[in-house]
């Protein structure tokens, strides 16, 4: 197995990190409207994860891609998102502004991993991966700029 392969099995491991961050999430907020953003959220990081095992199942029957000297313990790819949140009025914007910047170090990640690549598909994989986590990051900003200014969810 690569390099490539076993960065992207980490990313698969942040994925599923994600998921459960937002189920959890989700059975703690008091609002049918939260529970069911929560779940939204939850869908897209197993869309996510999904989109990267495919791409590593795909990668099965391609050339191989160039390998690097590194070992994953070189670049950790660790889920962004700690925490407990408590439940209580302010909950679902406290979530998001967590997972906004869960957003925004993905994205910073995965450039960087993009970067120590020398063979274009390589880097177009990661980088790939850190427009779909900006794609995140707009999704949860729209959602704390409507929850701010009308004091609803969007996906009610």
């Amino acid at each position: 197995m690569s390099d490539l392969d076993n960065l992207l099995i980490e990313a698969m491991k942040s994925e599923l990190e994600a998921i459960k961050f937002y189920e959890d999430a989700s059975i703690k907020a008091q609002s049918q409207a939260g529970k069911k953003l929560f779940k939204e959220f939850a869908e897209f990081e197993q869309n996510h994860y999904e989109h990267v095992k495919n791409i590593i199942e795909s990668r099965k029957n391609n050339i191989e891609i160039q390998t690097l000297d590194i070992t994953t313990q070189d670049i950790s790819i660790k889920p962004e998102i700690e925490g407990e949140i408590e439940s209580n009025k302010d909950e679902i914007i406290t979530v998001i502004n967590m997972a906004i910047n869960a957003e925004i170090k993905a994205q910073e990640r995965y450039i960087r991993i993009a970067h120590l690549f020398d063979d274009e598909e390589s880097k177009k994989i990661f980088f790939n991966l850190s427009q779909d986590e900006r794609n995140h990051q707009r999704i949860l900003e729209d959602e704390i700029y409507q929850l701010s200014n009308k004091g609803s969810i969007i996906w009610e």
